[in-house]
């Protein structure tokens, strides 16, 4: 799944999220990935930086999945 269609699946579900690459850090991690959801009483955020947008994504996907939001695999 690429980023424009895992922030559609995410916006789907409620999940605030964004990804933002920062050529001012030089090349170091410049890839983040922010989401954040969950009931009022029960909040969580995820952030992954990362060299390469596939990493961040990769990242983000299995700490999104200890929130319990398992992504559709790419093509589905």
């Amino acid at each position: 799944m690429d980023a424009i269609m895992m922030l559609g699946w995410l916006l789907e579900h409620d999940v605030n999220a964004l990804i933002r690459v920062d050529a001012e850090r030089g090349g170091i991690r410049p890839w983040t990935f922010h989401a954040s959801g969950g009931p009022q009483d029960d909040r969580w955020t995820v952030r992954a930086d990362a060299y390469s947008a596939e990493e961040c994504l990769q990242q983000v996907r299995k700490a999104l999945r200890a929130h319990g939001l398992d992504l559709p695999e790419q093509g589905s």
